[in-house]
């Protein structure tokens, strides 16, 4: 492993380690922001972690189920710092790759939230061996969500330009983005 990678893992590893201490020391009567779609709104109610053991044991993955529980804890602390829905997410690697961390797409997209390399690369100068990492490409994944979420007016454009990318995303009608294949996808498994 080269040094540069292995610093990238510990900066990772750090990150989450101080997002997950950091959950435990806020105060829960701390606004937090949150957008839910199209609202953005202050919520007087403490962060509630899901229970990733359950999750974990009823989600089929490639990873093991002890992996998949932190996968899972990682993933929700990321979204809960980055203002990501974390069902949301989960939706969304299920629609992507159905759990499977060593996914490659025929587009070349990889892991578990199908990210594109040149994407990670121009983004946030992520390589592509790097993406095969489960913990690299949900960071990577949920951040680019995140930036997506900025830029977009609602939920269903923005995974539509996760899907489809954001510069044609824009060129949609309306009636494409609320209605495409992905989007119904990803609705589907939120159920």
């Amino acid at each position: 492993m080269s040094v540069n990678k292995l610093y990238y893992l510990l900066g990772v590893l750090t990150t989450a380690l101080s997002v997950m201490a950091y959950m435990e020391i806020a105060e829960p009567e701390m606004p937090i922001q949150t957008k839910t779609e199209t609202v953005v709104r202050m919520v007087n109610v403490p962060f509630l972690p899901s229970n990733h053991t359950i999750q974990a044991q009823e989600i089929k993955s490639s990873l093991n189920k002890s992996k998949l529980k932190h996968i899972l804890i990682y993933i929700e602390a990321l979204c809960w710092e980055y203002g990501v829905d974390y069902e949301m997410v989960k939706a969304v690697i299920q629609t992507e790759s159905d759990w499977n961390h060593k996914a490659v797409s025929t587009s070349g997209a990889i892991g578990l939230m199908q990210v594109l390399p040149s994407s990670a690369k121009s983004e946030f100068d992520t390589p592509k061996q790097d993406l095969f990492d489960p913990y690299v490409n949900v960071t990577v994944g949920i951040k680019y969500l995140s930036k997506l979420n900025e830029h977009f007016d609602d939920l269903d454009a923005t995974l539509t330009a996760y899907s489809h990318g954001p510069t044609v995303t824009k060129k949609y009608s309306d009636s494409y983005i609320s209605n495409n294949f992905y989007v119904k996808r990803v609705q589907d498994n939120l159920k």
